[in-house]
């Protein structure tokens, strides 16, 4: 008879267990606004992992919240033999912005030349110009805030935290914006507000305190062929913090997350609620077939004209 090694282990019993979930990570920008901004846009890029082809908006947003980044550490001496509280020349920023592009072409991410001079020079003006008031209120940079929501865990991170006039006590969140600041009716107006809304929770739950305000400067402001003396009346956007506006913010938070899980399962992704900003369709691989396209008629303008 052959002995056949299977027999040994036919009375074996393995207990079967139940499938692990695990909790999805959602952030607010790379996920519920970019969401929100254009459904069938994330549902490619983001869900499906697509590459896209074209860069220029990751580009810029990428490279001035780096090198400013970059900029806060040279202040606190940080970077190299720096002097704690010497502020970067614009030799300085010359070099971080080259440090950064760098990296950015190692990951195939590049810009065409007008959208990397222009990145440049905002960032050179937003040095001089905030710098000597704003860094040395600056107490944290790239703070990382998470909360676990049950079924999932909301992520943030915060690009600055920063004293009220010295008094460390009172905390204002700063956000970086690569672009310029929208009309109080457009849609983007309200997300940024809800965004700064629910930074506001994270920091609450992580700390304790609630932030005074939130500020976000749109450093495209700054560009022009004028230099700027003063700070534009239109290169920031304060947002009060009101408890009521940000259990909405959490609420809508919720409802996008369910959503999105909702469009997973199917694997279908709709066209947006709303018509996208036309930046976004304009460096966007899928504006030529797109139903989104159809459906609103949006035209493409040149990016950063």
């Amino acid at each position: 008879m052959i002995n056949l090694p299977w027999r040994h282990y036919s009375s074996l019993r393995v207990d079967l267990r139940p499938p692990v979930r695990f909790k999805r990570r959602y952030s607010v920008t790379a996920d519920i606004l970019a969401y929100k901004r254009c459904s069938i846009q994330y549902g490619t890029f983001v869900a499906r992992k697509y590459e896209p082809a074209l860069a220029v908006q990751l580009f810029y947003g990428t490279i001035i919240h780096q090198v400013l980044d970059r900029a806060h550490a040279h202040y606190r001496g940080l970077i190299g033999p720096q002097i704690p509280g010497t502020l970067p020349t614009d030799e300085n920023i010359e070099t971080y912005f080259s440090e950064v592009e760098n990296s950015l072409r190692a990951r195939r991410i590049r810009a065409i030349e007008q959208v990397r001079n222009q990145a440049l020079e905002v960032l050179k003006r937003f040095n001089s110009l905030e710098g000597p008031s704003l860094y040395s209120r600056i107490l944290d940079t790239e703070c990382r805030l998470q909360a676990d929501q049950e079924s999932y865990i909301l992520h943030g991170n915060v690009d600055v935290l920063a004293s009220t006039e010295g008094d460390e006590s009172e905390v204002e969140i700063w956000d970086y914006k690569g672009s310029e600041k929208p009309s109080r009716h457009d849609s983007i107006y309200q997300q940024y507000v809800f965004q700064m809304q629910v930074y506001a929770e994270l920091y609450r739950r992580k700390t304790g305190k609630t932030p005074q305000r939130a500020i976000l400067y749109f450093l495209n402001a700054l560009k022009g062929d004028v230099v700027p003396l003063k700070r534009p009346v239109n290169a920031t956007l304060e947002v009060e913090i009101d408890p009521l506006t940000v259990i909405e913010a959490m609420d809508n938070f919720n409802d996008t997350v369910e959503q999105i899980e909702h469009c997973r399962g199917i694997n279908s992704w709709q066209n947006p609620n709303e018509k996208p900003p036309k930046d976004t369709c304009s460096a966007c691989d899928l504006r030529w077939n797109c139903s989104a396209t159809i459906a609103f008629g949006n035209t493409f303008p040149l990016l950063y004209p």
